[in-house]
């Protein structure tokens, strides 16, 4: 019995040794602007377990997480602008998501007038 549970123990280890890892990155920037946005919490949640999610803090440079290859619904959120969402599949060693754009919430609050009264004729 001790035998099979060091073997199970040890298939484990050896599964979760071989998991693909890999590095996503971005950078956030405002519309109508090149000043970088610093702060915004990027979190990456499991498409399988929604109880595990990898977050990061963004910095001038933007965000970097390494992850676990697989489904994610990716969210940013900033102080002072919309929440920004995306679902992302990471099936690769490294992603880069250059330049993600995230809209003030005035320019949100804006853009939704305008739609609401294009579709309201």
């Amino acid at each position: 019995m001790k035998k099979l549970f060091i073997l199970a123990i040890s298939l484990l280890f050896a599964g979760s040794a071989f998991a693909q890892l890999s590095d996503v990155s971005g950078q956030l920037f405002p519309k109508k602007s090149a000043e970088p946005i610093v702060g915004a919490l990027v979190t990456f949640t499991s498409e399988w377990d929604k109880d595990v999610k990898y977050q990061r803090k963004s910095d001038a440079e933007g965000f970097r997480v390494v992850l676990p290859q697989g489904g994610y619904m990716m969210t940013i959120e900033a102080a002072g602008y919309e929440t920004y969402t995306l679902e992302i599949e990471v099936d690769e060693p490294h992603i880069d998501l250059t330049t993600i754009t995230l809209l003030t919430t005035e320019q949100a609050a804006t853009r939704d007038a305008k739609r609401k009264k294009r579709f309201a004729k």
